[in-house]
């Protein structure tokens, strides 16, 4: 009799424990729900997106660039969308009337940024918008700039060691150039890195010369070392231009292009951070390989004056090019900024 009792306890306890476990279980899933729930309320309760993607009047922005940022960002469960000149020239866009940012992160696109301005094309950014920019970076918010086309628009200095549109049209291959960030050019405001944008590289030109280079990380940096990313990320780079900062600029080195140039940088600027990425990180592997050799790249080529002989020996150069680490790096460290730049702006943003 003793043992029947205790074996029935026994079961009852094995049953209780399970009945414990199963409403633990329960009510955990429910607050993870819950807190899922409320996280996407407030995000609706406060804004349309969280993160923009600057489309600049075709053809002059990188089309690609804004496709595969998006692809990112939905990935990550950031919600985003995409805005013209008109949303970043028009007043309280990006602040509220307490000058609070309403979005975390602006990415910028590679392009032919001097194009995307009024004074340049007639219809485009204006110095409203670039101001506007500007406040939101100093407010907390973050901006992503690919490729050297958005260094331009920052810096103080753009130096240019290839020929520009018209002098490659005329073949002259050894002509270089120097002129003030698109910023200051246009709205005469001071440049958010006081220092130089230099290339492109000497292995990409002339431009616009599309490689694989391998780009060494920072061990030391932030972004590097939280999301324990490789020591070399091979990533695309079309022309690609080494930041050169002043004397007392500060710059968060993220990695060097193979000739020590910084390739890729953080520059604080209020309370915001601006993240210029030379190379094309979010543009992968064999995305990569397959934009590079597509008809709005070979267009691109064709209009910067590659005649069949600088053609040959450009495409030659392209083709024993490889990416020789696959996707998974490149758009590990984009994903790791975009992080990066989203939960510094969280800070300081609804």
């Amino acid at each position: 009799m003793y043992h029947f009792i205790h074996k029935r306890k026994s079961i009852y306890q094995n049953y209780s424990r399970l009945l414990i476990n199963f409403i633990s279980i329960g009510v955990i899933f429910i607050i993870l729900v819950f807190l899922g729930c409320s996280h996407q309320q407030m995000l609706s309760s406060h804004s349309d997106a969280e993160i923009l993607l600057f489309e600049p009047k075709p053809p002059y922005g990188a089309p690609k660039d804004l496709e595969t940022y998006g692809s990112i960002a939905k990935e990550l469960g950031f919600k985003y969308k995409k805005v013209g000149h008109q949303f970043i020239n028009r007043e309280g866009s990006l602040l509220d009337p307490d000058g609070n940012i309403k979005y975390k992160v602006l990415i910028l696109p590679g392009g032919e940024t001097y194009r995307w301005f009024e004074q340049f094309v007639g219809e485009g950014l204006d110095c409203a918008g670039v101001y506007n920019i500007l406040k939101f970076v100093r407010a907390g918010g973050s901006i992503i700039g690919i490729c050297i086309c958005s260094s331009i628009l920052f810096v103080d200095v753009v130096e240019w060691n290839s020929p520009l549109l018209d002098q490659a049209k005329h073949g002259n291959w050894n002509a270089t150039s120097t002129w003030p960030g698109a910023f200051k050019h246009f709205c005469s405001t001071e440049p958010a890195f006081k220092g130089i944008v230099r290339g492109p590289q000497e292995s990409n030109r002339p431009y616009p010369t599309t490689l694989f280079l391998p780009i060494r990380m920072n061990p030391e940096n932030e972004i590097v070392k939280k999301f324990k990313l490789p020591e070399t990320i091979y990533q695309i780079v079309v022309g690609g231009g080494s930041l050169i900062p002043y004397d007392g600029q500060k710059i968060d080195v993220i990695g060097w292009f193979p000739e020590g140039g910084i390739a890729i940088g953080a520059i604080p600027y209020g309370k915001g951070q601006i993240i210029l990425t030379n190379p094309h990180p979010n543009i992968a592997g064999g995305d990569a390989d397959t934009w590079r050799w597509s008809t709005g790249m070979s267009n691109h080529r064709m209009r910067w004056g590659w005649t069949s002989k600088v053609s040959t020996q450009g495409l030659k150069k392209m083709r024993t090019n490889k990416d020789l680490d696959g996707s998974l790096p490149d758009r590990s460290l984009a994903k790791a900024m975009l992080i990066w730049a989203y939960e510094k702006a969280s800070k300081w943003g609804q």
